[in-house]
This record gives structure tokens, C-alpha cells and sequence, in this order.
């Protein structure tokens, strides 16, 4: 019976630790771009050049700390590098972008990141919407910092309609987020996981209560033997 006990304790614990880890990270990493991954070339205007030309818009592979990782640019006013660099490494996007632009780039991935999984066009669309809601909330693509020069483009009307539901609210899926950024280098965006809503954790809570329940019976049953 103690070592039932015990047991689940443990694993409350390790619960515990676990949650508790995604909130404090480690200062700095070593990060380099390794390539691009899913997505589309788009002639676009950048704050990184003074005039309009084609660049790659999707995820791109990186390594951190030889580890490797799907992830998106939240920097359009740098070039990436392929060299390791020091990243500061933080998990709070009010901090990186202040809450305004936070609460629209949170409402973008719980209402489109799912469609970006291997998918070159959505891939596109959903990271041309990242860098037009950090560079620009208005989110209009036809001026700004942030600007698709084909404005008929499916790809570029795809971020459009993603750019507008992000700023009219949020779906049920929210995503933690491991913010990765250099002073002279890209800054990268790495989705960590979907958390859980307040009624999953409920649920869990009910479960531990029902695990103690039984646990508690079969002593009563076997002190009564």
C-alpha cells in the first residue's frame, strides 16, 4: 500500500517539475538555421530590404543545442545564419512583442497553426501573417513594413483571411512557445505544445481523486481481512 502510495506521489511530483520547467528555461542556447522546410517563395516588402524581392516565407530547420526543430520567424528586420550563435531563450511573448500583438500572434496559431503541417502554402500563408501582425497590427498587406506585392496571390489572400481571424478572436487550442533571439541575428519562434484547457486539467485532478479513492479502499478491505 505504501508503495502505491509513493507511486503516485511521484508521478505528481514529476508532473509538477515538468509543468514547472516549461516556465523556467535555460538563458541562452546555441542556435543555427540548417535550411528551409515547408513553404513558398513570394515576392514581398521587408523591413530587412529596402525594396521589394522574392524571399522563402515558410518554417525553417534550426538546431538548438545540436537538437534539431521546426520553426517560424518573428523577426523580419534580420537576416538568419547558418553559423551557431548564443540565443537568449525566453517563453513569454507579452515580454518579446507586447500584449496587444501577443494575444493576435496566440490567436493566429490556435486558429491556423494545425493547418501548416506539411503544407507549403499554408506554411506560407500562416508565416507571411506572423510577420504582417508583429510588424504591423493594422494587418493590411497592402501597406505597411510588411507588404505582398501580388495582392491576388492565393498564398498572400490565404494570410489575409488568417490575419483577420486572428485579430477577431481565438480558437479552442492554445500553444506554449519557446522564443528564441540573437541582437544582430534572426529570431526564431518554436512551438513547444498545445496546452491543455482548464477542463482537461479537471479531468486530471478527478482521475488522481479517483486513483486515491481506490487506493484507499483496498486498505480498508484488506485491514478488515
Amino acid at each position: 500500500m505504501k508503495r502505491n502510495l509513493n507511486s503516485i506521489f511521484a508521478l505528481i511530483v514529476l508532473a509538477s517539475l515538468t509543468l514547472a520547467s516549461t516556465q523556467s528555461l535555460a538563458q541562452t542556447a546555441t542556435v543555427a538555421e540548417t535550411g528551409t522546410a515547408f513553404g513558398q517563395t513570394l515576392n514581398l516588402l521587408l523591413p530587412v530590404n529596402g525594396s521589394p524581392q522574392n524571399y522563402f516565407v515558410g518554417t525553417q530547420n534550426i538546431t538548438v543545442n545540436g537538437s534539431s526543430f521546426l520553426a517560424f520567424c518573428i523577426d523580419p528586420y534580420q537576416y538568419s545564419s547558418g553559423t551557431p550563435a548564443s540565443y537568449t531563450v525566453s517563453n513569454n511573448l507579452s515580454s518579446y512583442l507586447g500584449s496587444t500583438q501577443a494575444d493576435q500572434v496566440s490567436n493566429l496559431f490556435s486558429n491556423s497553426y494545425a493547418s501548416t503541417t506539411g503544407s507549403d502554402s499554408n506554411s506560407a500563408a500562416f508565416q507571411l501573417a506572423l510577420w504582417k501582425l508583429i510588424a504591423d497590427p493594422n494587418g493590411n498587406l497592402a501597406t505597411g513594413a510588411v507588404q505582398a506585392i501580388d495582392s491576388k496571390n492565393a498564398t498572400v489572400l490565404a494570410a489575409g483571411a488568417m490575419i483577420s481571424s486572428a485579430q477577431h478572436g481565438s480558437g479552442s487550442t492554445q500553444y506554449s512557445f519557446n522564443i528564441y533571439q540573437n541582437p544582430t541575428r534572426q529570431d526564431f519562434l518554436v512551438t513547444v505544445s498545445a496546452v491543455p484547457e482548464p477542463e482537461t486539467y479537471a479531468l486530471l485532478l478527478a482521475g488522481l481523486g479517483l486513483m486515491g479513492t481506490v487506493v484507499r479502499r483496498r486498505s480498508q478491505s484488506r485491514a478488515t481481512v
